[in-house]
């Protein structure tokens, strides 16, 4: 496995033309503009899967003049991710503001300071949980080793052979094995670690899309066979519960399927430079209005309603 490592030409990144992997991409760079021509990453394939085109140019780097706003939860994920993933980094990077929330004006002023000198700000109470999720995690037998003996926060580029688009995804650990194999390891903070529970998310948030599209871009980077895409999912609650997770084989087909109609989308839109709105799928090249019927749940309440009536 070859990784390149990314250096600097004096301020600036340079624009990435080979397909491989490359180490030392900043996330900010990552999810913005840094193939030659534009690429598509696992979330905005997620996005087409669920919205339209014009909905993902709004909200990715396609638009110039998109505005990024942090939030409070986002910056917690992602002290978590620096603890398990690149602890070296993680003093340097997070900034602890002695407040007991944010709701005070000093305090927000604080927060925006830190956040102005790329600092991730924490209240001290944030700073306690960090490190009972670290102790919670490593008394997992499983868990535990998931982050160690590989590469952390790699980036890999490749080219879609059927639509000539940039690919990319950013393995959150990655291990080779013995035999020519390798393992992703990718960390997921929950609202809940019940496996049945986190399955309704990992529908909802489209997490098999996220495992099949890594799993295929890595195993062209790495020329390794990807066998497993492993969720180490923890409970953002005490006592912190973690359980690890991967995919069936239909679930990661199904993946498959959803990320190759977007790829083909992205391409036709990118060739037309068209991001059309919300559109009929028998007639996706025009504007057209809606109709609806109702889901099967509601049919289902309807029906129950109706009964309890009679």
């Amino acid at each position: 496995m070859v990784i390149r490592e990314i250096i600097k030409d004096g301020s600036k990144l340079p624009v990435i033309t080979e397909p491989g992997i490359y180490s030392g991409i900043d996330n900010s760079r990552y999810h913005g503009q840094c193939t030659d021509t534009p690429s598509i990453s696992s979330s905005m394939l997620k996005t087409l899967a669920d919205e339209c085109p014009a909905v993902l140019r709004h909200n990715s780097y396609l638009n110039s003049e998109r505005v990024y706003e942090p939030k409070s939860h986002f910056e917690f994920g992602t002290a978590l991710h620096l603890m398990y993933l690149e602890p070296h980094l993680l003093a340097d990077a997070i900034e602890v503001l002695d407040f007991p929330d944010w709701r005070t004006k000093k305090a927000q002023e604080a927060r925006d300071a830190a956040r102005a000198e790329g600092k991730t700000p924490l209240l001290p109470d944030d700073v306690a949980k960090l490190h009972a999720m670290r102790s919670a995690l490593l008394d997992d037998p499983i868990a535990r080793t998931a982050f160690t003996g590989g590469h952390s926060e790699l980036s890999h580029f490749i080219k879609d052979r059927e639509t000539g688009v940039w690919l990319k995804c950013r393995t959150d650990y990655l291990r080779e094995l013995k035999e020519s194999a390798a393992v992703i390891s990718d960390y997921k903070s929950s609202t809940t670690a019940n496996p049945d529970d986190f399955c309704r998310k990992a529908w909802g948030y489209r997490y098999f899309q996220s495992a099949a599209f890594y799993i295929d871009i890595v195993r062209q980077t790495t020329g390794l066979d990807v066998s497993d895409f492993w969720m180490v999912t923890q409970s953002k609650s005490a006592p912190y519960l973690v359980t690890v997770n991967r995919f069936d084989a239909d679930a990661l087909e199904a993946g498959r399927e959803l990320n190759r109609k977007a790829i083909r989308q992205f391409a036709q839109c990118l060739a037309r430079d068209e991001w059309p709105g919300y559109r009929h799928a028998d007639t996706p090249d025009l504007p057209t209005a809606f109709t609806l019927s109702l889901p099967r749940y509601a049919e289902h309440e309807i029906a129950q309603i109706l009964g309890a009536a009679a």
